[in-house]
């Protein structure tokens, strides 16, 4: 009988700990690339963006604070870091190129605007 509870514990627990993974991250699939959003505990989201069928960052990565706004636009290629990204923080905007994982040009803007 003591295994029996075990073995109902043990399922119970996993299907918790599961269930709670499904509510925070939600994974789909579209053509051979995943479209993956993950979420704060009060629902909103934290990271959006796409991975590779080898599990890395590609194409567009949006990343947000936990009321909402937004933290930061990048773009990857296979999880190398490439292109034009933008960085929020307190109002001010900053433009960051990137190529081959390399900063070519950081650029700081005047306002969240545009």
């Amino acid at each position: 009988m003591k295994k029996l509870y075990l073995i109902l514990s043990f399922f119970l627990f996993s299907s918790i700990l599961f269930a709670q993974k499904k509510k925070d991250m939600k994974v789909e699939q579209v053509g051979d690339i995943f479209e993956v959003t993950i979420y704060y505990d009060n629902g909103q989201i934290m990271q959006h963006g796409f991975l590779s069928k080898n599990e890395k960052l590609h194409a567009s990565w949006e990343s947000y604070n936990e009321d909402g706004s937004r933290k930061c636009i990048a773009t990857y290629d296979k999880g190398v870091k490439v292109g034009t990204w933008f960085y929020y923080d307190k109002g001010k905007k900053t433009k960051v190129i990137y190529d081959n994982n390399k900063i070519i040009l950081v650029e700081k803007l005047d306002s969240i605007q545009g």
